[in-house]
């Protein structure tokens, strides 16, 4: 009986390996064909980005010179250069940065520090969140409703500056939360052990250690409102000016030429500007927003060398 029984066991326990070993075959299957069919979405998508960037150094590179990005449009925009619509762009980004980043910052502060002790500020994280979905062509709409119409500031420099930080403000709020909420337990314990109070240790330790991550996300988001043509087109935007752009208070009342515009506006008017013009803006936008995230993953890197 004994001699019988450790016979069973030992047929059952290889009907257990067979079984596991025919799992496990199954289970690789599974894996390899997963790993197969998302490495070709990805090599796809990427080989997309590629020839997408191809076609548009090819169209775009000839027109590219020194000529075509410092001088202006001439002979009604069917010749000349694009630089009132860089210097508009650089205006839009700059006057942006200074107001979505401190707001930016100090929201993604008070949600990282609050955000799960009050219902009202998991709310306002929802909120937040919802609005950094929310499509460019709302902010435009909201921005020609309150601050062109409601406050009277006309279609102005002003009127796309407010616009763009409203536009950029959820993105830098969320990386803001998101950064902070990385920083090491170990350091928030130490300051405090030290005798710092929260916000104390908030701004000396947790914001300083948060920072490479925190500007990543605001140079990041001020390049995807630099692409951005619907939060400008009716707040800030103008196709075509003779008059000279002076810097000064006036100039933030008066509207300003931008690259996003005016590559919508010369798409839609077909046969206004010829197509190596409206090729060679493209590949300057691009341009400037890839310097603009590789100025974001510069300032990422050296800002965390200091804690290697």
């Amino acid at each position: 009986m004994e001699v019988q029984a450790t016979y069973l066991e030992r047929v059952r326990a290889g009907e257990w390996e067979a079984l596991a070993a025919r799992r496990d075959k199954a289970r690789l299957r599974k894996n390899a064909l997963s790993s197969a069919l998302f490495g070709g979405v990805g090599a796809f998508t990427i080989l997309l980005v590629f020839l997408l960037l191809a076609v548009i150094v090819y169209k775009g590179a000839p027109t590219i010179s020194w000529e075509f990005l410092s001088q202006p449009p001439k002979e009604g925009m069917s010749a000349g250069g694009i630089w009132p619509m860089i210097r508009g762009s650089l205006l839009l980004m700059l006057g942006t940065f200074l107001l979505a980043t401190p707001i930016g910052i100090f929201g993604g502060v008070c949600l990282a520090e609050y955000g799960e002790r009050s219902r009202i500020m998991r709310l306002m994280h929802a909120s937040v969140a919802a609005l950094a979905g929310t499509p460019p062509i709302v902010y435009g709409l909201f921005g020609l409703a309150i601050f062109v119409l409601k406050f009277k500031l006309g279609v102005s420099l002003l009127s796309g500056w407010l616009t763009l930080t409203l536009f950029s403000l959820p993105v830098i709020v969320l990386t803001t939360e998101s950064a902070l909420k990385t920083v090491p337990s170990a350091l928030i314990d130490g300051g405090l052990a030290l005798g710092l109070s929260r916000w104390q240790t908030l701004w000396r330790i947790a914001l300083p250690y948060a920072m490479p991550g925190i500007m990543t996300g605001v140079i990041l988001s001020l390049g995807r409102a630099a692409g951005e043509a619907t939060p400008v087109l009716f707040t800030a935007s103008i196709y075509y000016s003779t008059a000279q752009l002076t810097l000064g208070w006036e100039t933030l009342r008066q509207p300003v030429a931008n690259l996003p515009y005016y590559l919508a506006e010369g798409y839609r008017q077909p046969g206004v500007v010829p197509d190596h013009l409206i090729w060679g803006a493209c590949l300057t936008l691009i341009v400037l927003v890839l310097l603009m995230n590789a100025a974001a993953i510069l300032i990422r890197t050296c800002a965390r060398r200091r804690y290697l």
